[in-house]
């Protein structure tokens, strides 16, 4: 792949993410959505694709690219600090076997990626997440805001706008018009699995004959197992399962609202069971370091280690800031490097925690105030209490049981 420079990102030519709630983005770590002349932020439901991606905006964002100006890029560049392979070089050596050209303009390419999360659909409410992608999450803000009040919040807009896939037959449309030209999809969410249009959609491509030319990426909760999938993504060229595990135990359930650890454990294994069967599955592990896990990446690290996935992804946490692991008092990072660094953790692991320790020391320290209260905020909400499944955590942030 000929590129311009080693700053280089393809994303703005040949990739869309469409968010949970409709909006658009160059890809997921972007930090501001796609707006059109006047400012206004692109709906798929209304827009079209060929309309986002020849925008003054994007075009614009190209030819930044193509000046080694950085912009809206925010979270790659401070991963690539830390020493850490971002998005961005991920992307590159994904698809360096698909893209050929050797000529970079600010004129748009034809879409070969899509990061499609269709809807907020989602049966469980993690701390990190969000209203945004979770309607659990929604629903249990709206829930606790007085009766009154309750269609003024955002948790509310978020609940409504997160249908807009099931709403808007059009954007369906948009997707039959570009899917000759796709070679990558991602589906994420709220949870994938959940959200049934999107297997139409793959049958869809199944049925037109294109489905070996085709890769498909799943971020998955783990807590559903599609049944009837094996029929249909046997005929794609890779399927990657990307099992989302932060903790594992206790922790897990605590900062995953609604799962159960052993219904998970049991669906890795049923993958594990389909990977043999079908050779087209690459079955992944995707760990969101963050600051309720960071202190158990040990424990994390060696149930990983015993399940032969193809591939372990450590993800950092950037949004909401405050349970970023660079936001941490200084005391606290100190004393996770110290245990992260004595305890025993996988060697195939050691370089990635390493970095995880560097990022988090280069981030900007907080007195730990916001985080307490949004852990508080959610430990009220939940009748949960941090100290009772986490205790040295709970001890490193001064949060005390009341």
């Amino acid at each position: 792949m000929n590129l311009p420079h080693d700053r280089f990102c393809v994303l703005p030519w040949i990739s869309l993410e469409a968010s949970p709630i409709g909006t658009v983005r160059p890809c997921c770590l972007a930090d501001d959505e796609i707006v059109d002349d006047a400012g206004n932020k692109y709906q798929l439901s209304t827009a079209t694709f060929d309309e986002i991606q020849n925008s003054l905006h994007m075009t614009k964002l190209r030819q930044d690219f193509l000046d080694a100006r950085r912009q809206t890029c925010r979270k790659c560049w401070n991963e690539e600090r830390a020493g850490r392979t971002s998005k961005r070089m991920h992307t590159l050596d994904r698809l360096k076997h698909t893209i050929t050209d050797t000529e970079w303009t600010q004129d748009a390419k034809p879409l070969m990626f899509l990061d499609l999360k269709l809807g907020n659909v989602c049966n469980l409410k993690c701390r990190i997440c969000g209203s945004w992608s979770s309607s659990q999450f929604a629903a249990e803000e709206v829930h606790d805001t007085k009766p009154e009040q309750r269609k003024n919040t955002f948790a509310y807009q978020m609940l409504r706008a997160g249908a807009w896939p099931q709403e808007n037959p059009s954007f369906w449309s948009e997707i039959d018009k570009v899917i000759n030209n796709i070679r990558y999809i991602e589906f994420t969410g709220g949870e994938p699995f959940l959200i049934r249009e999107h297997f139409e959609m793959l049958q869809g491509i199944v049925n037109r004959g294109i489905a070996a030319q085709v890769e498909i990426h799943y971020n998955t909760n783990g807590t559903q197992f599609p049944e009837q999938a094996a029929e249909i993504w046997r005929h794609f060229r890779t399927v990657e399962i990307a099992v989302s595990i932060d903790d594992i135990g206790a922790r897990f359930e605590y900062q995953r609202s609604n799962a159960v650890w052993a219904e998970v454990e049991h669906n890795v294994e049923k993958f594990k069971q389909l990977r043999q069967q079908l050779p087209n599955i690459h079955l992944q592990c995707c760990t969101t370091v963050n600051v309720f896990n960071v202190r158990y990446l040990d424990g994390v690290a060696n149930w990983i280690a015993q399940q032969g996935f193809d591939f372990v992804y450590w993800n950092m946490m950037h949004d909401a800031w405050y349970f970023s692991i660079g936001c941490l008092p200084d005391a606290a990072k100190q004393a996770i490097e110290r245990h992260l660094k004595s305890t025993d953790i996988p060697p195939q692991y050691h370089v990635e925690i390493d970095r995880i320790i560097e990022f988090m020391q280069r981030g900007a320290s907080t007195d730990g105030f916001m985080t307490r209260m949004k852990i508080a905020d959610l430990d009220r909400k939940r009748q949960q209490h941090l100290a009772d499944v986490e205790p040295e955590l709970a001890h490193l942030l001064d949060y005390v049981k009341i």
